[in-house]
C-alpha cells in the first residue's frame, strides 16, 4: 500500500531516538521505594473477608437500585440494556455485591469480555473498587491462564480463550454451583463461534450490553454495499443470548439518560456530502451492476444481507453472478470510503474545533485500515498531535497510542472499527464518523465513546459533540433508515446539513434526515389497512413461516405451525399458492412480500387475534388406536422420511436424488402378500384424496411405519408402509 508521503531522514532518526530511550527506560527502570512487605502483613492481605464490598465510594442512583431489583426478581438471571456510559460495569459490581452478601458468600464470578482493554479495564475496576485482595481476582487470557481455587473467586476472561477453556475449567473445579457468569458487550458472544460461552455451568446469568440485540450487520459493512433493509431480526426471547441470559429486565436509552443527569449533554451533527462527478460516475455504474445482479440472484428469502450471506456461501460457489455481486459491493464500498470531501470536511472540523478551543480532545471513526492510515499522514501535515489505532499494529503500537491519547499527548485519534467497544475516554469530546456500516449497534457505542460526564477547564460541564458523515444520494444513506434517531436521542439534540464543496460553501441546513425507518407495526393505523393493499410499515418485523402447495405451513426452523383455520382465512388474500409470509410480533398482521420493479413491498393480508403457536416434535408413544385411512393423525408425530407423490405416473410414489427421478415397481411385479397390498391400499387412497382435491405432493413415513401426509397443518393417516419405518422400496 503507498501513501503519498514517506518518512524523511529526520523524521527517521527522530523515531529512533524515542524508541531507543523507551527500550533503555523499560530494561533499567528507576528503583522505586517501596517498603518491605512481612510475611504477616502479606497473610493478612491474602485473607478473605466474610462480605465482599465491590462498589466502594459508590452510590447507586434509584435506577441503578430499581435495575438490580429486577435482576433479582427476574430469578438472577437477565440482561441489562443500558447505554455505553451509563455505568454498567458499576451494575454489574453490585449485583455481585449484593448477590455475596445476601445469597451466596461462597460466590464465583466469571467475567467475559470481548477485548484485552476491557479485560485490563474490569481489573482495575476491581481492584479499586473492591475490599478483596488483588489474589482473588485472576485473568484468563492476555497471556494469564488463572483458575478458580480456594483463593481466586473472580475470573475476568478474554471472550476467545472463555469460550475454550472456561465450560470444562468450571466443571473440573465444581464452581458452577455457586457461578455467577457475566458476560460483558454480550451481543459479542451470540456469534457462532462464540457460544460455547454457554456451555458453563452457572447458577446466575447477568448480560451486559447497550445493544443486546444482535444486528446482522454487526460483522460487517455488506449492509451499506445493499440497498435493502432486510436482516431477518429474531425477538430477543427466541435468540441464543435470550435464551441463555435470560430476558430483558432494564433498559435505559439516551434520552432517559440525559434527563437523570447519568449523562451529559450533547448534539449530533450530520453532513450529507456530494461525491465529485467522476466519483459519481463510478459509483452510479457500480450501483447499477449491483442492481442488475441482485435482480438476478435475489429471492423472497435471500435478500439484503441474506443475499450477500448466500453469495459467499458454499451454495453459491462457482456462481459467477454471485462472485460479481461480492466485488461490485466491495468496489463501491471503496469509492464512498475514498470520496475527497470526506478527508476535507473533516479537516475543515478539527480546525473549526481547535481553533475555539486548543485543549478539544477528538475520536475519529472509519471503516478501512487503509483510510485511517491516509488520514493519519493527512492531518500530521495538517499540524494536529495525531495518533492512529487499528488491528494491524502490533500490540504495544496501540498500546502507545491510546497512553498518549489518554495522557493529552495526543488530542486526535483515528481508530478503524476497534474503538467501537471497550474503550473507555473519559475526556473526549468531539466525535467524527468519517465512514461506517450502517448498523445501529456502531451508532449506540460511538456515542458511548464519547459521552462521559466531565468538566472542561473553567468548571463547566463539557457538552459532547458527534458529527457524522456520510455521502448524500448513496447507500450511505440507509444509516436513517436503520433507527430513528431523533426518537433515540431526542429530536432536539440532532441537526442536519448538506455540504456540497466543503472547501468553497458553508453547510447548508437540512430539515430533516434523508431517510427515515420504515412504521413500527404499532405505529400503523389499524383502520387503514385493507387486504392486498401495501403494508405502509416496517416489512421485516416478525417472524417468517413458509407454506407449501399442501397448504403446510412452517416455522423458519421447520417446525409444524398448530392448526390455525383464521390464518388459513387470510392466506387466501395472498396471489401465491405457496411461498413466505411474516407475522408481527405484537398486532400479529400478516405480511407477504411481492417484488416491483421498485423493490419489495410488503402486501398487508390481515390481522390475526392470536400469535402463531409452533408444534414440538414429541417422543410421547401414540395412542393405542386402530388407524384407519383418512383418521387425523398427530401433528408432533407427523415426522420421518420424506416421499414425494407424482401424478404423471400410476405408481405414484416416488423419490427424488438429485435431477433422478425412481418409482416403486408397478404392483404386478411385486409377489402376493401384505407388502403388495399395503402399498395398493396406499397408492388406492392417494388416488381418492387428489380426486377429493387434496392434491398431495409430499407423504412422510414415521418411525411406527405410518404413512401420512399433511394438508394445512392436519396430518392425516394413509396406512402402513411396506417397509415399515424405511417406507417402500423403488426401482434401480
Amino acid at each position: 500500500m503507498e501513501f503519498p508521503e514517506q518518512l524523511q531522514p529526520n523524521d527517521e532518526v527522530l523515531l529512533q531516538q524515542l524508541l531507543q530511550m523507551q527500550f533503555w527506560q523499560k530494561k533499567h527502570p528507576a528503583a522505586a521505594d517501596k517498603p518491605e512487605e512481612t510475611a504477616a502483613a502479606s497473610a493478612e492481605v491474602a485473607l478473605l473477608p466474610d462480605k465482599w464490598e465491590l462498589t466502594r465510594g459508590v452510590t447507586l442512583h434509584s435506577w441503578q437500585n430499581e435495575c438490580i431489583g429486577n435482576w433479582f426478581s427476574a430469578g438472577c438471571r437477565g440482561v441489562i440494556k443500558v447505554v455505553t456510559g451509563a455505568g454498567k460495569t458499576m451494575l454489574a459490581l453490585a449485583i455481585a455485591e449484593r448477590l455475596q452478601q445476601t445469597r451466596e458468600p461462597d460466590l464465583r464470578i466469571a467475567i467475559v469480555v470481548p477485548t484485552v482493554v476491557l479485560l485490563d479495564q474490569w481489573r482495575e475496576e476491581l481492584l479499586s473498587r473492591s475490599n478483596l485482595p488483588s489474589t482473588a481476582i485472576g485473568l484468563m487470557g492476555s497471556g494469564e491462564d488463572a483458575v478458580f481455587n480456594t483463593q481466586t473467586r473472580i475470573l475476568v476472561c478474554v471472550l476467545n480463550s472463555a469460550s475454550r477453556k472456561l465450560p470444562d475449567l468450571v466443571k473440573e473445579t465444581g464452581a458452577g454451583s455457586s457461578l455467577l457468569l457475566i458476560v460483558d458487550e454480550c451481543h459479542r458472544a451470540g456469534a457462532a463461534e462464540m457460544q460455547k460461552i454457554f456451555r458453563t455451568d452457572r447458577a446466575f446469568s447477568l448480560g451486559l450490553s447497550a445493544t443486546p440485540e444482535r444486528d446482522t450487520d454487526a460483522a460487517g459493512e455488506e449492509d451499506q454495499a445493499i440497498d435493502s433493509r432486510e436482516d431477518e431480526p429474531v425477538e430477543f426471547e427466541n435468540s441464543v443470548l435470550g435464551r441463555e441470559l435470560g430476558p430483558v429486565v432494564f433498559e435505559l436509552n439516551y434520552a432517559e439518560a440525559i434527563r437523570l443527569g447519568t449523562l451529559p449533554p450533547f448534539s449530533i451533527v450530520h453532513y450529507g456530502l456530494s461525491l465529485k462527478p467522476h466519483e459519481n460516475v463510478q459509483y452510479e455504474t457500480a450501483s447499477q451492476q449491483i442492481k442488475n445482479l441482485r435482480s438476478e440472484l435475489e429471492r423472497p428469502g435471500r435478500r439484503g444481507l441474506g443475499l450477500i450471506r448466500w453469495c459467499r456461501s458454499k451454495g453459491a460457489a462457482g456462481n459467477p453472478a454471485a462472485a460479481r455481486l461480492i466485488a461490485l459491493t466491495g468496489e463501491r464500498k471503496r469509492i464512498l470510503f475514498r470520496m475527497e470531501e470526506r478527508a476535507k470536511a473533516v479537516v475543515r472540523i478539527l480546525g473549526d474545533a481547535f481553533a475555539g478551543n486548543p485543549t478539544t480532545k477528538a475520536i475519529l471513526f472509519h471503516e478501512s485500515i487503509e483510510e485511517v492510515m491516509r488520514l493519519l499522514i493527512l492531518l500530521r501535515k495538517e499540524g494536529f498531535a495525531v495518533v492512529a489505532e487499528h488491528s494491524e499494529f502490533p500490540d504495544q503500537m496501540r498500546a502507545t497510542s491510546l497512553r498518549l491519547f489518554r495522557q493529552g499527548a495526543a488530542q486526535v485519534i483515528v481508530s478503524a472499527r476497534s474503538l467501537i467497544e471497550g474503550f473507555n475516554i473519559p475526556s473526549a469530546d468531539l466525535g467524527i464518523i468519517v465512514a461506517a456500516s450502517s448498523s445501529v449497534r456502531q451508532r449506540v457505542q460511538t456515542l458511548g465513546r464519547l459521552l462521559r460526564k466531565s468538566e472542561a477547564v473553567d468548571g463547566a460541564e463539557k457538552h459532547a459533540v458527534l458529527h457524522v458523515l456520510y455521502a448524500s444520494k448513496t447507500v450511505d444513506e440507509l444509516i436513517y433508515e436503520k433507527a430513528d434517531w431523533e426518537q433515540f436521542v431526542g429530536a432536539e439534540r440532532n441537526q442536519y446539513f448538506l455540504w456540497s464543496d466543503v472547501e468553497q460553501t458553508v453547510p447548508q441546513s437540512a430539515a430533516k434526515a434523508p431517510r427515515s425507518p420504515a412504521l413500527d407495526e404499532n405505529q400503523v393505523d389499524a383502520s387503514k389497512l385493507q387486504p392486498r393493499e401495501t403494508y405502509p410499515g416496517d416489512i421485516n418485523q416478525g417472524l417468517a413461516f413458509t407454506r407449501d402447495t399442501q397448504g403446510t405451513i412452517r416455522s423458519e426452523d421447520g417446525l409444524f405451525i398448530e392448526p390455525n383455520p383464521e390464518l388459513l382465512d387470510l392466506l387466501k388474500y395472498s396471489k401465491k399458492g405457496a411461498g413466505r409470509f411474516r407475522v408481527t410480533p405484537t398486532r400479529f398482521y400478516v405480511l407477504e412480500l411481492e417484488k416491483t420493479e421498485a423493490g419489495w413491498r410488503g402486501v398487508y393480508l390481515g390481522q390475526l387475534s392470536s400469535p402463531i403457536r409452533v408444534v414440538e416434535q414429541s417422543e410421547i408413544d401414540l395412542p393405542e388406536h386402530d388407524w384407519k385411512p383418512g383418521d387425523t393423525y398427530p401433528l408432533r408425530r407427523a415426522t420421518g422420511k420424506t416421499f414425494s407423490v407424482l401424478q404423471r405416473d400410476a405408481r405414484l410414489v416416488a423419490i427424488k436424488s438429485k435431477g433422478d427421478v425412481r418409482f416403486v415397481p408397478p404392483l404386478t411385479e411385486m409377489p402376493a402378500g401384505t407388502k403388495r397390498d399395503a402399498l395398493s391400499r396406499i397408492q388406492g387412497f392417494l388416488r381418492s384424496a387428489y380426486g377429493k382435491g387434496h392434491k398431495i405432493s409430499k407423504i412422510t413415513v414415521t418411525q411406527e411405519g405410518h404413512a401420512v401426509y399433511i394438508w394445512e397443518n392436519q396430518a392425516y393417516f394413509i396406512g402402513h408402509a411396506p417397509e415399515g419405518a424405511e417406507g417402500f422400496i423403488f426401482e434401480a
